[in-house]
């Protein structure tokens, strides 16, 4: 008899548990659906998520765009020489 007793107990707290995982997941799936929010709402997150932004300071952007623009030139550099000394390669080997 106790162990109907623990039985119907167990089954009661399954239930509940069961019950309010299946409202959870309700309240997803509602939240899944129904993308949409206010533009008003959309840029109030966006601004405050731009004051938690760590901005370089000028002097930064300088030292970064400078250090781009002359990894940048290196590259083309070296491209421009591989591309020279191929061409030079292949007109030997085809006028053989």
């Amino acid at each position: 008899m106790a162990d109907n007793k623990e039985n119907k107990e167990k089954k009661s707290a399954d239930k509940e548990a069961e019950k309010k995982v299946n409202e959870k997941n309700a309240k997803k799936a509602e939240a899944a659906k129904n993308p949409k929010r206010s533009p008003l709402k959309w840029f109030k997150e966006a601004r405050a998520e731009f004051k938690k932004v760590t901005w370089p300071t000028p002097r930064q952007v300088m030292k970064n765009t400078s250090v781009v623009l002359t990894i940048l030139a290196i590259a083309g550099i070296a491209i421009w020489g591989l591309d020279q000394g191929l061409d030079a390669l292949f007109a030997l080997i085809l006028v053989r």
